[in-house]
């Protein structure tokens, strides 16, 4: 049964692959990189000496050296001298060194034509990889034929340092793979006939929060029961301790023992002192007498029980409860788990809150989650009602198969910020909120919000028509419905399934035509699959089991697999009408052509320029443009590295989750709306306006802004927000978490929004740790680099851009001034070791203007829009169509420019120049 894995995939992978040969297309003419003279003659003044046709050290020669780089061998060479130079080997000393400045300028120049050299080299010269389905165009393509979110998890990694996750150059596949594929698709089907059994199953479950007061009430009556046993012991220890004949063995004890509680945990060695035993009752596994005594000590005075005692005196318990701050036993969060037994399915979350008298507008915020383990914020909801007029909250789930039976299938809400948290997300700010205001008032905080209950409710699919997949397959599925308590009959008990003659074969073979986007199985596809069907029957396998072992095997092929566009010319081929909708939704959606892309892809109308227009229009107006815009954005900008660290609570309390999720929504939503309108991309550089919610406006301290979602905010004239520059994602990334790395955010700055990105950093940079402990400002500790030669070429170009950025602390925060502290070896502050500084973000550019302020370099960032809008189309290119942009593409960036240019750089213009020109129709 196996063999057909084993053997027919492979052969069919190998088939294909050999009948797509690379596609070559006219290169256009790319620039050659190459050393002015002078940089060739600094080098053999200084270093002909010992590398030359006699005497060649480290069998390299200088004097040979080409000033123009055209071949890898040439640029493996000079590959050598850039190391060298930068390591600061060469020259080696008691040799005459290199000038500084003559230095600088040769580093700089050779770094930019390594850069220019990785381009020419590597240049494809349009020809566009075979490649397969990334993971999630593989999960999209799933949901769209099966309705399921598969896990894909499991399958290969995407991405290439460098590359889009949609680069050829990463998605290849060996044989091994296909297992991993198949793995996969198999637990898809698995949950796409659960869904389909379970279509007509509601329900509903509600928790009444007044339960969890009920708890409060009961641990805080046993609370204060223990507190008043362990005074009456601990006396009665005292009493034992201060009799005579017990002076020497109790001086003996204090002696040892550095605190009362550790002198009580000892009593057992006391003659006459009672056991904890006679007072109280222990927790089973309690029965050391240490263990005893520590705790009994511990119930004597508990830190939290004049919290307990607060809470219990509150209002409306009867009815609710409230979130606490920090204290688990005090609601720090309150959870809701689904019914055991429940499908997988669309669900709905609601929680019925209010806020109380005591709720400032920043403690009106409520945190929502799923496992309580890992304390992962999913999404944040302001709080308007009232314990007198509570809101409902209504918070939309999609539980997978393996969700709804696992912690994934518990859900929590808490007030924002004031969760417990578990390792490693313990919350040091809460506990210090807890710790300062008990300090304050002898109980801790006021409770800011009031819970009457929380429910979770099973949608039914209420859809009249299939998923595509189950539509086209037209038999079937054999699971029993799932009954009202949400329970299927054992696999034993599926429901008896008889197929007529012939029937399987024509269920199969539309499946496989409508997973392989409409283009119907070669050969005798069908019939294999057929007899593994078979077969499997008769080894015992039921029908249910069979057919979603053989549908697997269709899910794992290469013609689903692979993004194939066959051409066995070796000269560019225009796309058909089905490739052509097919690269355009893979494009904008990251998913196939639904029915209507696909017709006209079908009937070759899409070859029109008017009518790929038109269903470009359609696409871009459709919501799963997301999976085209986060991604997208995700890569473009590099917004992973946002993840690359955790943010210090300590010195950045307000940059919390909720913020963290705000910020990054915000670079999508701002891109979103230009998509909408065809906004022009000037507006990522530099806007008068932000998208923001009412998390993001509070900590942009933007007033009267309410609600959840992101709405359009007009700035005051001296905002420094509105634009990539001044989103609090954008600095966060140029930060390591506790202080700002104005390197880091200047290189992003030329990267992204210059389009001149800095050649990689050299190896061997000499290391700033060697400034530590010396009180520097940020400035002075970074242009350290500017003293070598190496660093300087850069350094020149990216410091003045950071530093104009420092007016945002780490995550982005306006100020005006900057402190360091010394710290120790065991991180603790260095007494008189610190400095405070005003901000001076004033510079100018290398070979460029000079500005007094972040707002001037804001301006003249804002200016460049070409060179910002040449970026953004490469991106485009080289995500759309899966290639390296090379120089041959210089052309046709120059064309998108020129149509988007003639529309105000409207975002959608740049779509519509790339779809409709000669590269996007080509393979």
């Amino acid at each position: 049964m196996r063999r057909f894995l084993q053997t027919a995939l492979p052969h069919a992978l190998l088939s294909l692959a050999l009948c797509l040969p690379s596609v070559a297309c006219a290169a256009a003419l790319s620039p050659q990189p190459s050393l002015e003279p002078r940089h060739l003659g600094l080098l053999k003044e200084h270093c002909a000496e010992c590398h030359n046709d006699r005497k060649q050290k480290g069998h390299f020669r200088v004097d040979t050296l080409p000033a123009q780089i055209l071949t890898p061998e040439d640029a493996d060479r000079w590959q050598k001298v850039l190391a060298q130079l930068n390591s600061g080997e060469m020259p080696p000393e008691g040799e005459k060194p290199l000038p500084d400045q003559s230095k600088t300028d040769l580093l700089e120049d050779l770094s930019n034509a390594m850069v220019t050299a990785r381009k020419t080299l590597a240049d494809r010269h349009g020809a566009i990889p075979m490649r397969r389905l990334n993971r999630r165009e593989y999960a999209n393509t799933l949901r769209d034929l099966l309705g399921v979110k598969a896990n894909v998890s499991k399958l290969p990694t995407d991405t290439v340092s460098g590359h889009f996750d949609t680069s050829g150059a990463a998605l290849f596949m060996s044989q091994n793979q296909f297992e991993q594929y198949r793995s996969v698709s198999r637990e898809a089907l698995d949950e796409a006939f659960e869904l389909q059994a379970a279509a007509p199953f509601a329900g509903t479950f509600r928790f009444e929060a007044e339960d969890a007061s009920k708890k409060i009430k009961e641990e805080t009556e046993l609370a204060k029961k223990r507190k008043e046993a362990s005074v009456k012991w601990a006396a009665a220890v005292d009493a034992a301790a201060a009799q005579p004949e017990n002076a020497e063995i109790t001086a003996k004890i204090r002696a040892a023992e550095k605190t009362v509680r550790l002198f009580r945990a000892r009593w057992d060695e006391i003659p006459s002192a009672p056991s904890p035993k006679e007072f109280l009752e222990f927790p089973t596994g309690v029965s050391l007498p240490v263990d005893m005594g520590l705790l009994t000590d511990r119930w004597l005075n508990p830190y939290i029980l004049p919290a307990q005692e607060h809470y219990v005196s509150q209002p409306a318990l009867d009815r609710g409860a409230y979130l606490g701050t920090w204290v688990q036993e005090l609601n720090s969060s309150l959870s809701l788990t689904v019914p055991h037994g429940w499908p997988p399915g669309e669900y709905r979350v609601r929680v019925r809150v209010g806020a109380t008298p005591h709720a400032t507008p920043e403690r009106r915020f409520l945190e929502f989650g799923t496992n309580v383990r890992n304390g992962k914020v999913l999404s944040t909801y302001e709080v308007t009602g009232t314990m007198e007029e509570p809101q409902i909250i209504e918070i939309p789930l999609s539980l997978a198969r393996n969700q709804s039976t696992t912690t994934d299938g518990q859900f929590w809400v808490r007030e924002r910020g004031r969760g417990f948290g578990i390792a490693p997300l313990f919350n040091p700010v809460a506990q210090s909120i807890f710790g300062r205001e008990k300090g304050q008032n002898g109980h801790g905080p006021e409770y800011a919000l009031w819970v009457d209950w929380m429910e979770i409710e099973r949608i039914p699919e209420t859809k009249t028509t299939l998923p595509p997949g189950f539509a086209a397959l037209g038999i079937p599925h054999g699971l029993a419905p799932v009954t009202p308590q949400g329970k299927r009959p054992p696999r034993g008990d599926e429901l008896p399934c008889t197929l007529a003659p012939g029937e399987l074969h024509s269920a199969l073979e539309r499946f496989a035509t409508v997973a392989f986007r409409g283009v119907p199985p070669a050969g005798r596809y069908v019939d294999r699959l057929e007899a593994f069907y078979q077969n499997a029957r008769s080894e015992g396998e039921t029908h249910t089991a069979a057919l979603k072992d053989t549908l697997s095997i269709v899910l794992s092929s290469p013609m689903f697999l692979y993004l194939a566009e066959p051409n066995p010319s070796p000269q560019p081929k225009s796309l058909s009408g089905d490739e052509l909708a097919t690269r355009l939704s893979y494009f904008l959606w990251g998913a196939p052509p639904d029915a209507v892309l696909q017709q006209l892809g079908h009937s070759r109308a899409l070859l029109q320029p008017d009518a790929l227009r038109a269903q470009t229009e359609r696409l871009l107006n459709d919501p799963r443009t997301n999976d085209f815009l986060k991604p997208f954005l995700d890569q473009w900008l590099s917004l992973d590295r946002l993840d690359f660290f955790e943010f210090n609570p300590r010195l950045h309390p307000k940059f919390d989750a909720s913020v963290k999720i705000a910020a990054r929504d915000e670079i999508y939503e701002s891109f979103a709306y230009l998509l909408q309108q065809n906004g022009s991309l000037r507006h990522l550089l530099k806007a008068d306006y932000v998208l923001a919610n009412k998390v993001l406006a509070d900590f942009y301290d933007l007033p009267d802004v309410h609600g959840d979602y992101f709405q359009k905010i007009q700035l005051p004239p001296d905002s420094p927000r509105g634009g990539l520059m001044g989103m609090a994602a954008v600095l966060a990334m140029g930060s390591n978490g506790e202080k700002t790395n104005p390197v880091e955010r200047g290189a992003w700055v030329l990267r992204k929004l210059l389009n001149t990105p800095p050649p990689p950093p050299p190896a061997n940079i000499p290391q700033l740790a060697r400034l530590a402990g010396k009180l520097l400002t940020t400035r002075e500790r970074s242009q350290a680099h500017q003293e070598f030669p190496q660093c300087a070429s850069c350094h020149r170009k990216i410091d003045p851009i950071g530093f104009g950025l420092e007016n945002f602390d780490a995550a982005g925060l306006w100020r005006t001034e900057d402190t360091f502290q010394v710290l120790d070896d065991k991180g603790k502050p260095v007494p008189n070791a610190k400095k405070t500084w005003k901000i001076d973000p004033a510079g100018a550019l290398h070979n460029g203007p000079a500005f007094a302020d972040y707002f001037a370099l804001r301006d003249h960032i804002a200016s460049q829009t070409k060179p910002f809008a040449r970026g953004f189309a490469t991106g485009l290119l080289e995500y759309s169509l899966g290639r390296s942009c090379g120089f041959s593409d210089e052309p046709l960036l120059d064309e998108i420019l020129q149509q988007a240019e003639s529309r105000d750089f409207g975002i959608r213009e740049f779509i519509h120049a790339l779809v409709s020109s000669q590269a996007f129709h080509r393979k």
